[in-house]
């Protein structure tokens, strides 16, 4: 079945008083292993603090070839080590509650927080299975085979910045929730 959305190209240049940057373009070894129908990879700053957060969106059009992949393989496939992971409730979408991951990750001396979630016909969730039951769902329901992964990461600046950096990633997330339907179809 073919589903109607907008291409990530149309992503737009702000999101809250957060600005785009151009898009990023991934390896390409590592766009063939992400296998991806569509992707976008910015890095998005605040625009009064000139704070950073990295999003990356992927969307699949048919998930029985494959597939999303979790963070919690590519990052570490990425020299990254998960110094922490748990599910919680999104901080920001108080309006429409689901779950998210929430990971600590670090290479040397660089640490980075980081949400992430899976997104199948307007269902969002933590869990990869969760997510993979969601799919079976709407392919006997529905005939769609769609989904996809949000991921936003900022950095970690020292012992004292966790509170700013979550406090960044609820800012975005809270308006990133309104923008993505037209990219990662509900219904």
């Amino acid at each position: 079945m073919t589903v109607a959305r907008d291409p990530f190209a149309l992503f737009p240049t702000s999101v809250g008083a957060w600005d785009t940057g151009a898009q990023r373009s991934l390896d390409p070894a590592i766009e063939q292993i992400l296998a991806a129908d569509d992707y976008y990879s910015t890095e998005m700053r605040h625009a009064s603090s000139g704070a950073s957060v990295d999003l990356f969106l992927a969307w699949y059009a048919n998930q029985e070839n494959g597939g999303v992949h979790s963070p919690e393989v590519c990052l570490p496939g990425g020299g990254w080590e998960i110094a922490a992971l748990e599910q919680i409730d999104a901080p920001f979408a108080a309006d429409a509650p689901f779950r998210l991951n929430r990971a600590i990750i670090q290479k040397d001396a660089t640490r980075m927080l980081v949400y992430y979630w899976f997104e199948q016909q307007g269902q969002r969730t933590a869990s990869g299975l969760t997510a993979k039951l969601q799919l079976l769902q709407g392919k006997i329901a529905n005939g769609r085979n769609d989904s996809a992964i949000v991921r936003i990461i900022t950095p970690i600046e020292g012992a004292g910045d966790m509170p700013n950096a979550e406090a960044r990633l609820n800012d975005i997330g809270r308006d990133l929730i309104g923008q993505l339907p037209r990219f990662i179809p509900d219904v």
